[in-house]
Protein backbone atom coordinates (compact mmCIF):
# COMPACT_ATOMS: atom_id res chain seq x y z
CA UNK A 1 0.00 0.00 0.00
CA UNK A 2 0.98 3.51 -0.59
CA UNK A 3 2.41 5.68 1.74
CA UNK A 4 0.07 8.84 2.25
CA UNK A 5 1.00 12.19 3.50
CA UNK A 6 -0.51 13.96 6.75
CA UNK A 7 -2.42 15.92 3.99
CA UNK A 8 -4.33 13.23 2.15
CA UNK A 9 -5.69 11.78 5.76
CA UNK A 10 -7.07 15.43 7.03
CA UNK A 11 -8.72 15.60 3.77
CA UNK A 12 -12.42 15.01 4.27
CA UNK A 13 -12.33 12.39 1.01
CA UNK A 14 -9.56 10.54 1.76
CA UNK A 15 -10.53 6.87 2.22
CA UNK A 16 -6.60 5.06 3.03
CA UNK A 17 -8.33 1.48 1.79
CA UNK A 18 -9.24 2.91 -1.62
CA UNK A 19 -6.35 4.75 -3.58
CA UNK A 20 -6.28 6.14 -7.19
CA UNK A 21 -4.53 2.79 -8.74
CA UNK A 22 -6.95 0.84 -7.41
CA UNK A 23 -9.35 1.73 -9.72
CA UNK A 24 -9.20 2.36 -14.01
CA UNK A 25 -12.05 3.45 -15.23
CA UNK A 26 -12.66 5.43 -18.40
CA UNK A 27 -15.52 7.18 -19.52
CA UNK A 28 -15.86 4.39 -22.50
CA UNK A 29 -17.13 2.28 -19.19
CA UNK A 30 -20.42 4.20 -18.85
CA UNK A 31 -21.37 4.63 -21.89
CA UNK A 32 -24.41 3.17 -23.58
CA UNK A 33 -24.07 0.56 -25.94
CA UNK A 34 -26.22 -2.03 -27.98
CA UNK A 35 -26.17 -4.21 -24.86
CA UNK A 36 -27.96 -1.16 -22.30
CA UNK A 37 -31.39 -2.83 -24.81
CA UNK A 38 -30.52 -6.20 -24.26
CA UNK A 39 -30.44 -4.76 -20.65
CA UNK A 40 -33.67 -3.01 -21.17
CA UNK A 41 -35.15 -5.86 -22.02
CA UNK A 42 -34.90 -8.37 -19.32
CA UNK A 43 -35.71 -6.12 -16.50
CA UNK A 44 -38.84 -6.17 -18.43
CA UNK A 45 -39.33 -9.38 -18.71
CA UNK A 46 -38.20 -9.74 -14.99
CA UNK A 47 -41.27 -7.56 -14.12
CA UNK A 48 -43.52 -8.72 -16.37
CA UNK A 49 -43.76 -5.39 -18.88
CA UNK A 50 -44.87 -5.30 -22.22
CA UNK A 51 -41.88 -4.80 -24.56
CA UNK A 52 -43.33 -1.33 -25.69
CA UNK A 53 -43.25 0.15 -22.18
CA UNK A 54 -43.07 3.40 -21.92
CA UNK A 55 -41.00 3.99 -17.90
CA UNK A 56 -43.70 7.13 -17.53
CA UNK A 57 -46.79 4.96 -17.89
CA UNK A 58 -46.07 2.32 -16.16
CA UNK A 59 -47.73 4.03 -12.59
CA UNK A 60 -50.69 4.73 -15.33
CA UNK A 61 -51.24 1.07 -16.38
CA UNK A 62 -51.01 -0.99 -13.21
CA UNK A 63 -52.88 1.66 -11.02
CA UNK A 64 -55.57 0.85 -8.93
CA UNK A 65 -57.04 3.91 -8.47
CA UNK A 66 -60.76 4.20 -8.76
CA UNK A 67 -62.04 7.47 -9.99
CA UNK A 68 -63.88 9.20 -7.55
CA UNK A 69 -67.86 10.44 -8.55
CA UNK A 70 -68.73 12.72 -5.68
CA UNK A 71 -72.52 12.29 -6.76
CA UNK A 72 -72.24 8.50 -5.66
CA UNK A 73 -71.85 9.51 -2.27
CA UNK A 74 -74.12 12.12 -1.59
CA UNK A 75 -76.89 11.18 0.74
CA UNK A 76 -80.67 13.05 0.93
CA UNK A 77 -81.61 14.08 4.04
CA UNK A 78 -84.90 13.09 5.22
CA UNK A 79 -86.42 16.10 6.52
CA UNK A 80 -85.11 18.24 4.01
CA UNK A 81 -85.13 16.18 0.88
CA UNK A 82 -81.77 17.84 0.47
CA UNK A 83 -78.76 16.19 -0.85
CA UNK A 84 -75.50 16.49 1.40
CA UNK A 85 -71.90 14.54 2.01
CA UNK A 86 -72.27 11.26 4.01
CA UNK A 87 -71.61 11.67 7.97
CA UNK A 88 -68.89 8.86 8.58
CA UNK A 89 -70.92 6.16 9.41
CA UNK A 90 -72.64 6.44 6.35
CA UNK A 91 -69.54 6.93 4.72
CA UNK A 92 -68.23 3.48 5.79
CA UNK A 93 -72.09 1.67 5.11
CA UNK A 94 -71.96 3.18 1.79
CA UNK A 95 -68.27 2.20 1.03
CA UNK A 96 -69.08 -1.40 2.04
CA UNK A 97 -72.18 -1.94 -0.02
CA UNK A 98 -69.89 -0.28 -3.54
CA UNK A 99 -68.52 -3.70 -5.18
CA UNK A 100 -65.45 -1.56 -6.76
CA UNK A 101 -64.36 -0.42 -2.85
CA UNK A 102 -63.88 -4.31 -1.98
CA UNK A 103 -60.39 -3.76 -2.42
CA UNK A 104 -60.58 -1.16 0.47
CA UNK A 105 -63.09 -2.67 3.21
CA UNK A 106 -65.07 -5.53 3.64
CA UNK A 107 -67.59 -7.18 5.45
CA UNK A 108 -65.61 -10.59 7.47
CA UNK A 109 -69.25 -10.93 9.12
CA UNK A 110 -71.94 -8.66 7.83
CA UNK A 111 -74.59 -10.74 9.83
CA UNK A 112 -72.94 -9.13 12.90
CA UNK A 113 -71.22 -6.02 11.59
CA UNK A 114 -67.90 -6.63 11.68
CA UNK A 115 -65.49 -5.43 8.23
CA UNK A 116 -62.08 -4.70 7.69
CA UNK A 117 -60.32 -2.36 6.63
CA UNK A 118 -57.77 -3.26 4.45
CA UNK A 119 -56.22 -0.02 2.72
CA UNK A 120 -56.64 2.41 5.62
CA UNK A 121 -54.75 5.44 3.95
CA UNK A 122 -56.41 4.96 0.67
CA UNK A 123 -59.93 4.44 3.07
CA UNK A 124 -58.54 8.36 4.36
CA UNK A 125 -57.54 9.79 1.17
CA UNK A 126 -61.27 8.68 -0.10
CA UNK A 127 -62.94 9.79 2.83
CA UNK A 128 -60.74 13.22 2.74
CA UNK A 129 -61.82 13.76 -0.96
CA UNK A 130 -66.14 12.66 0.06
CA UNK A 131 -66.49 14.85 2.49
CA UNK A 132 -64.70 17.31 0.38
CA UNK A 133 -62.44 18.70 3.50
CA UNK A 134 -60.60 22.06 2.27
CA UNK A 135 -58.42 21.62 5.00
CA UNK A 136 -54.28 21.98 4.32
CA UNK A 137 -53.45 18.84 6.46
CA UNK A 138 -53.88 15.45 4.97
CA UNK A 139 -56.63 12.99 6.68
CA UNK A 140 -54.68 10.05 7.99
CA UNK A 141 -56.00 6.73 9.24
CA UNK A 142 -55.27 7.91 11.93
CA UNK A 143 -57.42 10.67 12.34
CA UNK A 144 -59.86 8.22 10.73
CA UNK A 145 -60.17 5.59 12.78
CA UNK A 146 -60.48 8.38 15.66
CA UNK A 147 -63.18 9.48 14.63
CA UNK A 148 -64.78 6.17 14.01
CA UNK A 149 -64.49 5.89 18.18
CA UNK A 150 -66.29 8.37 18.35
CA UNK A 151 -69.21 6.42 17.54
CA UNK A 152 -68.75 3.96 20.41
CA UNK A 153 -70.57 6.63 22.95
CA UNK A 154 -73.65 7.25 20.37
CA UNK A 155 -73.85 3.69 19.85
CA UNK A 156 -73.61 3.27 16.34
CA UNK A 157 -70.27 1.27 16.33
CA UNK A 158 -69.07 -0.91 18.97
CA UNK A 159 -65.51 -1.35 20.32
CA UNK A 160 -63.51 -4.57 18.53
CA UNK A 161 -59.71 -5.32 19.87
CA UNK A 162 -58.21 -6.26 16.60
CA UNK A 163 -56.66 -3.67 14.49
CA UNK A 164 -58.26 -2.15 11.13
CA UNK A 165 -61.53 -3.93 12.14
CA UNK A 166 -64.67 -2.35 13.30
CA UNK A 167 -68.09 -3.41 14.62
CA UNK A 168 -71.66 -1.55 13.44
CA UNK A 169 -73.76 -1.80 16.61
CA UNK A 170 -77.06 -3.50 16.89
CA UNK A 171 -78.44 -0.44 16.49
CA UNK A 172 -77.22 0.45 13.33
CA UNK A 173 -77.67 -2.93 11.96
CA UNK A 174 -81.44 -2.72 12.37
CA UNK A 175 -81.90 0.59 10.74
CA UNK A 176 -79.80 0.55 7.60
CA UNK A 177 -78.84 -3.29 7.25
CA UNK A 178 -81.75 -5.30 8.20
CA UNK A 179 -85.31 -5.13 6.62
CA UNK A 180 -88.76 -5.33 8.57
CA UNK A 181 -89.01 -9.35 7.16
CA UNK A 182 -85.41 -9.42 9.14
CA UNK A 183 -83.39 -10.01 5.91
CA UNK A 184 -80.01 -8.70 5.38
CA UNK A 185 -80.22 -5.53 2.80
CA UNK A 186 -77.93 -2.82 2.10
CA UNK A 187 -80.00 -0.17 1.31
CA UNK A 188 -79.04 3.21 3.06
CA UNK A 189 -82.56 4.34 4.01
CA UNK A 190 -81.66 7.54 4.73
Amino acid sequence: MENFTMYDECNENFDPLFSDDMFNISSDDFSMDDDSDIILTSIKDWFNLPSTTNPDDILDTYSDEIPLNRKEWLIQDSPSQRYRAPRLFEFLILLLRKSHYESYASFTDQSKGIFQVHRPDKIAELWQAVKSRQSQQKMTYDKFARAIRWYYKSNLMQKTNTRYTFQFSSKTLEKYFIDENNNSSTNLLL
